[in-house]
This record gives C-alpha cells, sequence and structure tokens, in this order.
C-alpha cells in the first residue's frame, strides 16, 4: 500500500512531501521509499511518535487543529505532494497549501479529484520491496513479539493504535 501511494505522487529529489498518518503500519514505509526518492518527508503522527519519525528520516509535526499552520512553519517554501494515510484531514490541508490534485493521494477514502492507492496497486512493487528490506535500506519496525498461545493479546494491543512498529506472532 504505501509504494503504491508513493507511486502515485511520485516523489523526487526538490519534493517536500506530507505524509499524513506516517508513524503509522503503512505510514513507516511510505516515509522511508518517499526519503529513499529523494524527497523531503513531513509527517504526521501523535506527539508520542515524533522520535519514531525522526529515525525514519521524517520531520514530525503533530496532526489535528491547526496543522496547516504547522506545516507552514516547518516548510515556508511549500509542499509539492501529500499521501493521507488515515482519513482526509491530509488532504485538505494539503489542498489548502496549494498542492495540486495530481500529487495528492489518499489510501482511507474516496475524494473527487483525488487518485486513491491501495495495497492491489502495489503488489508488483513486493519483490522490490522484500529486497530493499533484505538489504537493509528499508527498515521494519517492531513493536513486539508473542508466541502463538498469547495471540488474542497481541491482536488487542495492535487493535489499541498507536502501537509504533509491527507485532509479531512466534509460531
Amino acid at each position: 500500500t504505501a509504494a503504491a501511494a508513493v507511486a502515485v505522487v511520485k516523489p523526487g529529489p526538490g519534493d517536500t512531501v506530507l505524509i499524513g498518518g506516517a508513524g503509522g503500519g503503512v505510514g513507516v514505509f511510505a516515509v522511508q521509499l518517499a526519503r529513499r526518492a529523494g524527497a523531503r518527508v513531513i509527517g504526521t503522527g501523535s506527539a508520542a511518535s515524533a522520535e519514531a519519525l525522526r529515525a525514519l528520516g521524517a520531520e514530525p509535526v503533530t496532526y489535528g487543529e491547526g496543522l496547516v499552520e504547522r506545516v507552514r512553519a516547518l516548510a515556508p517554501e511549500g509542499v509539492t505532494a501529500a499521501l493521507d494515510l488515515h482519513g482526509t484531514d491530509t488532504v485538505h490541508a494539503a489542498r489548502a497549501l496549494g498542492v495540486p490534485d495530481h500529487r495528492i493521494t489518499t489510501i482511507a477514502t474516496q475524494i473527487d479529484g483525488i487518485t486513491p492507492a491501495n495495497g492491489a496497486n502495489g503488489t508488483s512493487a513486493l519483490g522490490e520491496i522484500a529486497t530493499l528490506i533484505a538489504e537493509g535500506h528499508l527498515h521494519v519496525p517492531i513493536a513486539a513479539h508473542y508466541p502463538v498461545e498469547q495471540i488474542q493479546t497481541a491482536v488487542e494491543r495492535q487493535a489499541a493504535r498507536h502501537v509504533h512498529g509491527k507485532i509479531v506472532i512466534d509460531l
């Protein structure tokens, strides 16, 4: 899904990309892929995710009311592309910041004028992503390991949201 979203906006050197939901399961990969493409990344998340976002190469900004002003303060020269990986707030902020619709994508909803992205569009990138991970070019953050006997606890933790990394079930 991250590869599909990044492919829609085609970031590169000279781009400043706003990624909404950057600390989430898709966001951690979208941040890294956009950075690998040479883009500057501003990533929205909770205050608790700021360090994790910095570690991935993003400049963190908290989501919510006042997002447009916070992004303008970080990038007075402007934002050139945006990925909304959570809802619609980042799409609306990107439009307010002057990002053209063809450089905005979302994975969570349909918005007139915005090209959506989803995992089905990104399946061709799976081999490349696996190679990047195996070679150490993409980091897969692991939040916790659980034995299969504790799968209910693992699922409950993941469902609680705001997990900084993947939950691994050891078989």
